[in-house]
């Protein structure tokens, strides 16, 4: 069991005090941190995050790479199976619709990758 996260600090209930969250969410959440966090960029844990800047709107294997990617990023989440990748560019931003599965629960997670910031 995790404590829950909201926006970088602890996520608080209606009477402002932290709470602690279920295996899938805990999963759920861990799995948002790998897909938001690019890897290199925590310093006690530079392996932590993801590659997904790599990916690059006029890829014609945008589809395959993403989908790599991502399976990379979450390979050290054992109770994860990542079921499928939907890679879309609108605006020069990729995004990306991630199907996971979990503790006999599917979920789509979002992830956009905006290349131009990076």
């Amino acid at each position: 069991m995790d404590t829950a996260l909201k926006n970088g600090d602890f996520a608080k209930n209606s009477s402002g005090k932290i709470y602690s969250i279920n295996a899938m969410e805990e999963t759920l959440q861990r799995c948002k941190i790998l897909l938001t966090v690019r890897q290199g960029s925590f310093v006690y844990n530079p392996q932590l995050g993801h590659r997904l800047h790599l990916l690059r709107t006029d890829d014609e294997r945008l589809q395959g790479n993403a989908l790599v990617l991502v399976q990379e990023a979450l390979y050290s989440v054992p109770q994860v199976t990542v079921e499928s990748v939907t890679a879309k560019v609108e605006n020069n931003v990729i995004r990306l619709l991630v199907n996971i599965s979990a503790y006999n629960q599917t979920e789509v997670l979002e992830v956009n990758i905006n290349n131009e910031e990076l």
